[in-house]
C-alpha cells in the first residue's frame, strides 16, 4: 500500500471567540466523524492553525477518493451535521471555488528532490 499526502488550506471567520470554539471542537471530534475519516481511506490527518488560516495534512491510502469522501459527507447524517456546524466558523480562501471549503495546495519544494 502506498500513501499519498494531501495538503489543504481553509480560512476561519476572523473572530477570536469562534476560532477558540473551532479549536475546542477539534480537540475531541465526534466518533461518527472520526469513523467516516478512516472509512474514506484517510490514514492520518492533522490540522495546523495560525491567525485565521488553517492547513490540513492528510495521508491517504489507495482507496481514497475526494469525490467519494464528499459524497459520504453529504449523506451521512452525523457527518453532515458536523459539516454544517463547521461552516459557521469556516471561510473559503480567496482562491477556493464557490461552494467548496478546503482547497488543495500545490507542493513547490521538496528537500528530498534537491
Amino acid at each position: 500500500m502506498t500513501l499519498q499526502r494531501y495538503c489543504l488550506a481553509l480560512d476561519l471567520v476572523d473572530d477570536p471567540e469562534k476560532i477558540q470554539t473551532y479549536i475546542a471542537l477539534h480537540r475531541k471530534i465526534w466518533p461518527e466523524v472520526k469513523a467516516n475519516i478512516y472509512a474514506c481511506g484517510i490514514m492520518d490527518m492533522q490540522i495546523w492553525h495560525i491567525g485565521t488560516r488553517l492547513f490540513m495534512i492528510m495521508e491517504v491510502d489507495d482507496t481514497y477518493s475526494p469525490q467519494h469522501a464528499a459524497a459520504i459527507a453529504a449523506t451521512e447524517p452525523r457527518v453532515k451535521e458536523w459539516e454544517t456546524l463547521m461552516w459557521q466558523f469556516q471561510l473559503p480562501t480567496p482562491w477556493t471555488p464557490t461552494g467548496e471549503k478546503w482547497i488543495a495546495m500545490e507542493k513547490i519544494f521538496d528537500l528530498k528532490m534537491q
